[in-house]
């Protein structure tokens, strides 16, 4: 617990702090309602966001997700923290590409994937997915994402170009641990990414009935 308080202090130290490099806003949507915004920071080493949500349907999942990645040569910091309708810090160690500390708070939260000796090497924290994603020029190549809870698998299904925009059909797949939403616990998303003139412009996810898209501004 003492860990995760002085990660806690670390990680709103930082994303509070001067910028790394040139921000970026989105506004994320459900249909035509807007649920909040998602702020980010940084490149694929060291990386930030804040995913703010104030307007969900019936103040489902309404909160903040505050996430930053650190990287010293070899090593890597992850640290998350949940506030609103969800409350739970993780804060994970990496180094030479395998995971070797996991710790969530509460307890009640961890998963059989919470233990360091069950995750694959070569997984991504949570910003280093999305700084990936949001400082590429076009459709990504597989990724493995790592949350604490569950490993999940990025991947290019197809690749239109109609003018200056480039669309990638993704998926997004949960291949070890739990899925999202009890309890639902889905598995398999549908993923789609538009980069405009070799900058992302719009991500969507869907799955479960429903389509969220984030939207740069």
């Amino acid at each position: 617990m003492r860990r995760i308080l002085s990660a806690l202090a670390v990680l709103f130290a930082l994303t509070g702090g001067p910028a790394w490099a040139d921000p970026q806003t989105y506004t994320v949507a459900l249909g035509g309602r807007q649920l909040g915004t998602l702020q980010f920071n940084g490149q694929s080493r060291n990386a930030a966001f804040l995913l703010s949500l104030n307007n969900a349907p019936f103040g489902i999942k309404n909160g903040s997700f505050n996430a930053v990645t650190q990287s010293n040569g070899n090593t890597a910091s992850y640290l998350g923290a949940n506030r609103g309708s969800e409350t739970r810090d993780i804060a994970i160690d990496r180094t030479a590409g395998r995971v070797t500390s996991v710790e969530i708070t509460p307890s009640s939260e961890m998963t059989e994937m919470s233990d360091a000796k069950a995750v694959p090497p070569g997984v991504l924290f949570p910003p280093e997915l999305f700084a990936a994603l949001a400082t590429g020029n076009s459709c990504p190549s597989p990724l493995a994402l790592y949350d604490g809870r569950r490993v999940v698998q990025v991947a290019t299904q197809e690749v239109r170009e109609e003018g200056p925009a480039v669309h990638c059909d993704m998926s997004y797949r949960v291949v070890m641990g739990p899925g999202y939403f009890s309890p639902f616990y889905l598995k398999s998303f549908g993923m789609a990414l538009v980069y405009t003139a070799g900058t992302l412009t719009k991500a969507s996810l869907s799955g479960g009935g429903f389509k969220v898209h984030l939207i740069r501004q």
